[in-house]
């Protein structure tokens, strides 16, 4: 009698390991998942708007791009968190702290879908491994942030071309180099043989231009939206294996200039 239940123990033991070291197996995956990624956590203030219909958030971080849309219940305190993760290596950069991103906020009508406002950020990740917090919609207007949102009242512009001049004098051993753009909402973005654009480039500038031809789904173009380029490979570091620039629209004309590093 005392054999049997001593088997029973030994069978129950054994199914609770295995259990357990299941769990921890999976577990442990999860973890090293999450190690291979940073995160963007863009805080949003809401305290202007007397009730926000709809934002939509773009973030662009390590060479690649996100959009997330915030609505309902989520726009109905003072702020609001969303978070973009972001793989920490891809084919073209590995992140490293100083690498810059940018992340907009645009606040829409809910009936129309036209954008009323932005509010944008440039910033420098801090954290490889872990979360880097920027705050739109708040705060003052400074060279990297535009402050609380701002309204764009201007006239219309009609498929712009962002055309990216990447100088590389310093850097002319680039392979791949990727080209991110984005403007009202929208991205545009390309991988580019540097090498090969370098040997037919006068003073080693690589110029790019990146055609949006499409209205954005928030409404068109207009004079005072604010566009940002970024600059992505692994041998532009050191100091930064991406760097972002930006700038407002200060004319109606088909082409918008912009040096991206």
């Amino acid at each position: 009698m005392n054999v049997k239940i001593n088997n029973k123990m030994l069978v129950f033991g054994v199914s609770l390991l295995i259990t357990f070291l299941s769990f921890s197996i999976l577990n442990s995956a999860s973890q090293v998942a999450a190690a291979d990624e940073f995160t963007i956590e863009t805080k949003i203030n809401l305290e202007k708007f007397s009730g926000a219909d709809k934002l939509k958030v773009v973030v662009s971080a390590n060479g690649e791009n996100q959009t997330k849309i915030v609505q309902d219940e989520d726009l109905k305190s003072k702020s609001t968190t969303v978070s973009f993760p972001f793989n920490q290596k891809n084919d073209i950069v590995t992140v490293g702290k100083r690498d810059e991103f940018f992340a907009c906020a645009y606040d829409i009508n809910g009936v129309t879908n036209a954008m009323k406002s932005y509010s944008c950020v440039e910033g420098n990740i801090e954290n490889t491994g872990g979360k880097n917090t920027v705050n739109l919609g708040s705060g003052a207007e400074k060279t990297l942030s535009t402050g609380t949102f701002q309204t764009v009242s201007g006239g219309v512009i009609k498929d712009p071309t962002i055309r990216v001049s990447i100088p590389l004098s310093d850097r002319k051993d680039v392979k791949n180099l990727k080209v991110v753009t984005m403007i009202r909402g929208e991205f545009e973005s390309q991988t580019i043989d540097a090498q090969k654009l370098l040997k037919q480039s006068d003073h080693n500038t690589i110029i790019l231009p990146l055609v949006f031809d499409k209205e954005p789904e928030i409404g068109p173009i207009q004079l005072g939206d604010m566009f940002f380029a970024c600059v992505s490979a692994d041998e532009l570091n050191p100091p930064e294996g991406t760097e972002c620039e930006h700038r407002v629209t200060v004319h109606t004309g088909h082409i918008h200039n912009l040096v991206a590093r």
